[in-house]
């Protein structure tokens, strides 16, 4: 590249696509730092931040896509790149493209720097659509989720919450109940019901009548649980589904039965005798029918099955009986309306005038003004139905009610593909609805109120869709012959004509923000107040497996190491001259016997038993497990010594005896006598011999077991027999070798022998034995400490932290975890993490990992990071991709440290493997690393400074009159050139530098400022100045030196006029403005500072002489404006920044000082604050414009 033809090519107004070229190319390489990036771009062209290349790109759009973070900011911030242009092919924008090509980082710079989520390309999708588009959709299966809520809530009908303009999560619901996931919502204009996937009802709202089912008129303002009481005892009714009007409720139940509470004005509630109202939900008797949905209006109730369609309430023309059918205009109980042989219901809705009926046939009737009428037929794929509007016979009607305005009947249609269609009464015909937003949507689930039809799309989103009014067709009579005839030529089918834009009804559609994944929408009449249930937040991923468990093999472990000289046992055992060291607290956890004897004495001596079946006993209640629990050969030669020998050996050897005793039988002896005798002696070897025989180690271990009541060794020993030294379970039962150990920290309290020292001034008492085990930090510990030392632990963190702690230690779980909140973990996972407990880490972060949502996910992954927490950090990065769309909506990432989101960005792009293919690889057209590298470093730009991009303009200049100068005024215009050298004005070309060091003109003012800065540093004063001696300890002087007078000239006076003089006067030059005012700044920056003056001392004392004062180099134009830019963006991050952050660094600040103890530490000064950001800008009050 010849660096020189650009120089010469290249203008502010440059539009050259090779310059473009060059620079996409350049952008493209990976091996490239993002400073020699941007010095190469400022090198290359002038408007290297707006030239595009010849496929439409510009720079900012590449950069965007190759992930460059520092290239994008210095585009933007500097070269004052268009953040909004879009490129050629699809009319992407840099946000766009970044979320495109998997760049989250660049993605939430770009939001940051004000790039809009709003725009749209040629697809007329958004940015945020695009990262949808690349996510996941909510599954067809999902039955519930979280609910969502906004609206006018005037009746707190939606809990305690003010009128919010857009969704947010339903608190006083998911608070309350927390693990519930809500399938169903009706809102009504005085009361909203809720019904759970496990099958609860709740309501809330103004209860007057009874319309909440809770037993009461009183209001509600947070969801209570309805309970409907069966016909047997003791049996559990849930609610299947529910359907709400302004005065009453309907309930499905899973006993098949509809239940239903309220006013019964118009005679709603279906029980007979009827009751004027119902505090509690009653069944309604007498169904024959299948019922698989109801509905409820104001006037009126519908209950519907495959089978038949039941209707109740005011007969105003809407529930499918004529006039002349029935004698009164109500209807009490349930009436079974047929509409036609062997036609099964699909789908029922119903609204205050009508009621519309879908059969699996395909056709649709509508019951109104006492009629039955078929507004579609044959079309076999409707799934749903909506209506709304409707007309009363007004005379049976009250009064006050008869003056209500009747709407149009409007009826919405949803099919199996997705499409909408609306029948309206100005029209009646069904027409297809098409959307205002230009792109292929397909909905799932519809709904109708009197100002909007509100839809949900496959891909979660939630639209509200305005009618817009139908263009009239043409009645004049020419006119219609022409399209008679145009028709006839053109025949044009029935299907044709439905897709005709003309009979069309289109749909001005609004999205809804914040929703990604609707599963229903629903709203009341008036379209007020409105819910969206939204499926849960996607969670694909699974935590792994936790560190095993090491509790076995730290109590084996604490026996092993046990010995006379340690300082944690605390009883010892003497068995047979044999000193066997315990510990009182494990030992007394499971023999109860040995507990009384330890309470009494510290060393316990045991008299005829074996120290080795001791030993063993010990060891199984150290570690559930013991050699002889344990199925298989014995191989412990100590516990083989204790078996008999062999049946052969015993035989021969009885034998050998009764041969000896026959050979010294004494002859004097009689018969009698020797047979006594014989069988005295035979009596006391047999039982000897059974003595011997029942050495079997695993008998005697059980024997000690009972003798010291060890309960838990009993019932393992009970299955277990030993032979030929293999020890075997009787009966081939499954055995279980190892028992779980459980121990309670609250048990035992008078062994307690440590006390831990919470932060917040608590205690708690603990067992030494279970802490040195579990902990090597406590077994260090307490190993140093002398036995009579006071057992006290301080350690800095609350009494549930340290509770939590413990719980660890002893059982070896985290039971009683489960009900804390994410702050208590994260202290815990601190604890853990500085105490080395790596199992209790791993199990909260596992908890922490089923606590993530949608605001708290980045505030874990950035305690993760700074905690080493990888498990949980994976898992919050899983969580984040799964709900990407949501949290960059919300910009949660905009508080996130830089490093972690482009790892959480690289991250997201190795896991979307749809997006592996959408790289830009370098173009083999690109400049070489070499050349690009030798140009960053001939022409160094720095990135945190603004480059003046403003285009120049022709300046028209008028002729200056010649004037005359002093000499010595033209004698300093070579030191005047190195000012203007460093001061450049580009708005002002006249005052401009040349290159060849010639001055066009220079202000008079600047050149007197000048000269009166030269004089002051090369005058020397000589005059009324007294001499000063060097600097000195000793305060002596000599004799020679003159002492000035009182009332002399002050020291350092500058006051006086120099001895020259000087002829600086030249006629005034005329200036703008903008010149004087920078002038001034300038006059300001080159002044001295003011000097001190110090008066003269009458005894003749002199002070010792100070350092020269010096002078402050003259501040540079761009210095001032860098550091006016800096306090601006030190203002826009104080203000930026969220309360919350402010408050966390307040509370660490607090805890440091407790934990430092500074307000009683005397021997050091320790001071903690925040990190000064450095000087900030003033705040400015901008009034609001009109």
């Amino acid at each position: 590249m010849n660096p020189s033809s650009f120089d010469r090519e290249c203008t502010n107004q440059c539009k050259s696509t090779i310059h473009g070229d060059v620079i996409t190319d350049a952008i493209s390489k990976r091996s490239i730092s993002d400073q020699d990036l941007c010095s190469f771009l400022n090198f290359v062209c002038s408007r290297c931040e707006s030239v595009i290349d010849s496929s439409g790109r510009t720079a900012l759009h590449v950069a965007a896509s190759c992930g460059r973070l520092n290239l994008v900011r210095w585009l933007i911030l500097n070269r004052h790149a268009d953040i909004h242009a879009k490129d050629r092919e699809s009319s992407y924008t840099a946000l766009h493209r970044s979320i495109f090509y998997g760049k989250i980082d660049v993605a939430v710079e770009l939001v940051k720097l004000g790039a809009n989520t709003s725009d749209l390309d040629l697809d007329y999708l958004t940015s945020l659509e695009h990262a949808m588009k690349d996510g996941l959709k909510p599954e067809a299966g999902i039955s519930g989720g979280e609910l969502y809520s906004w609206g006018s809530n005037n009746n707190n009908l939606l809990g305690p919450q003010q009128t919010k303009q857009s969704p947010d999560l339903l608190d006083s619901f998911h608070r309350e109940y927390p693990g519930e996931y809500a399938k169903q919502i009706c809102i009504a204009q005085f009361h909203s019901t809720i019904v759970t996937v496990s099958g609860k009802a709740l309501t809330c709202g103004h209860g007057q009548g009874g319309r909440l089912g809770l037993g009461d008129e009183k209001t509600v303002v947070t969801p209570k649980v309805v309970n409907f009481v069966g016909h047997q005892k003791g049996e559990v009714v849930t609610c299947n589904q529910a359907s709400i009007s302004r005065d009453h409720s309907i309930f499905l139940c899973s006993d098949g039965n509809i239940y239903t509470c309220g006013l019964n004005t118009y005679q709603v509630l279906g029980q007979v005798p009827p009751p004027e109202r119902s505090l509690v939900p009653k069944p309604i008797k007498h169904l024959s029918k299948e019922i698989l949905g109801v509905c409820s209006s104001q006037y009126h109730s519908v209950a519907w099955g495959p089978d038949g369609l039941y209707t109740w309430g005011l007969n105003a023309g809407q529930l499918g009986v004529k006039t002349n059918e029935q004698k009164s205009k109500f209807i009490a109980a349930p009436k079974l309306i047929t509409i036609a042989q062997d036609v099964s219901i699909n789908h029922v809705a119903s609204s205050n005038g009508a009621i519309a009926v879908c059969t699996t046939n395909g056709d649709i009737y509508v019951f109104h003004e006492y009629l039955c009428r078929k507004i579609a037929s044959r079309q076999l794929n409707f799934i749903q139905v909506s209506i709304v509007g409707g007309t009363l016979d007004s005379s049976l009607l009250d009064k006050e009610l008869a003056r209500e305005i009747n709407c149009e009947l409007k009826v919405a249609v949803l099919t199996s593909d997705g499409n909408v269609l609306l029948w309206q009464g100005s029209d009646q015909q069904l027409c297809r609805c098409i959307y205002s937003i230009n792109r292929a949507i397909v909905m799932k689930q519809i709904e109708m109120n009197l100002n909007e039809l509100l839809m949900v799309s496959r891909d979660g989103e939630a639209f509200k869709g305005f009618i817009k009014p139908r263009k009239k067709r043409v009645t004049n009579q020419n006119k219609i012959t022409n399209s008679v005839e145009k028709n006839q030529k053109t025949q044009k089918s029935a299907f044709h004509k439905f897709l005709e834009k003309e009979d069309c009804v289109v749909l001005s559609l609004q999205k809804i923000t914040k929703i990604h994944r609707a599963l229903s929408m629903i709203s009341d009449l008036k379209g007020k107040d409105f819910a969206i249930i939204q499926a849960p937040p996607y969670k694909n991923f699974t935590f792994g497996d936790i560190e095993r468990s090491e509790m076995k093999e730290n109590f084996e472990t604490l026996l092993l190491e046990s010995d006379d000289c340690d300082t944690v046992h605390d009883v010892l055992f003497k068995i047979n001259d044999k000193n066997i060291p315990a510990h009182k607290y494990v030992v007394a956890n499971a023999s109860p016997y040995l507990e009384k004897l330890m309470e009494k004495q510290d060393k316990v001596i045991l008299n005829s038993i074996n120290s080795e079946i001791f030993r063993q006993m010990l060891k199984f209640m150290y570690t559930g497990e013991c050699e002889l629990t344990k199925c298989g050969e014995l191989k412990n030669e100590t516990l083989k010594k204790l078996c008999y020998v062999k049946d052969s050996d015993r035989k021969d050897k009885e034998d050998v005896d009764d041969v000896i005793e026959v050979n010294e039988v004494d002859k004097d002896i009689s018969a009698f006598e020797y047979y006594k005798n014989n069988q005295q002696q035979n009596k006391q070897k047999h039982t000897e011999n059974k003595t011997k025989q029942s050495r079997n180690p695993v008998r005697l271990l059980h024997e000690m077991a009972k003798k010291y009541e060890c309960v838990t060794l009993q019932k393992c020993l009970s299955n277990l027999e030993m032979s030929n030294y293999v020890i075997f379970s009787k009966n081939h039962a499954a055995h279980r070798s190892r028992m779980n150990i459980n121990f309670e920290r609250l048990n035992f309290a008078s062994f307690y022998d440590v006390t831990i020292k919470c932060r917040d001034n608590k205690t708690l008492s603990a067992h030494k034995c279970v802490l040195a085990a579990r902990m090597e930090y406590f077994n260090n510990m307490f190993m140093r400490w002398h036995e009579n030392s006071t057992a006290e632990v301080s350690l800095p963190f609350p009494k549930n932290t340290v509770e939590a702690l413990l719980e660890y230690l002893y059982t070896d779980s985290l039971s009683k975890l489960n009900a804390l909140e994410v702050d208590h973990l994260f202290n815990v996972v601190i604890l853990a993490d500085q105490l080395f407990v790596q199992r209790l880490k791993e199990q909260c972060e596992l908890l922490l990992s089923d606590l993530l949502t949608m605001k708290n996910v980045i505030q874990v992954l950035s305690f993760a990071d700074v905690y080493c927490a990888n498990k949980l950090k994976y898992c919050c990065m899983m969580f984040i991709i799964a709900n990407i769309t949501p949290l960059l909506e919300l910009k949660a990432f905009n508080d996130l440290d830089d490093d972690l989101l482009k790892e959480l960005s690289d991250f997201y792009f190795d896991q979307k493997k749809e997006i592996h293919c959408r790289v830009i690889t370098p173009y083999s057209t690109a400049e070489s690393d070499e050349v690009i590298a030798s140009i960053a470093s001939t022409y160094p730009v720095s990135m945190s400074e603004e480059v003046d991009i403003t285009p120049n303009k022709p300046v028209h200049k008028k002729r200056n009159r010649p004037h005359r100068t002093s000499e010595k005024s033209n004698s300093i215009s070579e030191k005047d050139a190195s000012y203007d050298s460093i001061i450049q004005f580009p708005d002002e070309p006249d005052i401009i530098a040349e290159v060849d060091n010639k001055i066009t003109e220079l202000p008079n003012r600047l050149k007197s400022i000048t000269l009166a800065s030269k004089i002051v540093k090369e005058e020397l004063v000589q005059e009324n100045f007294t001499k000063l001696n060097k600097s000195s300890l000793s305060v002596s002087f000599d004799d020679s030196v003159q002492f000035p007078e009182l009332g002399s000239s002050p020291v350092f006076s500058l006051t006086k006029a120099s001895p020259q003089k000087t002829d600086t006067r030249t006629k005034p030059v005329k200036m703008s403005q903008k010149q004087r005012k920078r002038l001034s700044s300038e006059s300001k920056a080159v002044d001295s500072p003011p000097i001190q003056v110090t008066p003269k001392n009458p005894w003749k004392i002199l002070p010792e002489a100070s350092s020269p004062v010096s002078t402050a180099d003259p501040k540079h134009f761009g210095d001032i404006i860098s550091d006016e830019k800096k306090q601006k963006e030190n203002l826009l991050k104080l203000t930026n920044r969220p309360l919350l952050f402010t408050q966390m660094e307040d509370k660490a600040i607090d805890e440091l000082h407790k934990f430092y103890n500074v307000e009683n530490a005397f021997d050091e000064l320790i001071t903690i604050e925040r990190v000064n950001i450095g000087a900030v800008a003033c705040p400015v009050w901008v009034p609001k414009q009109k």
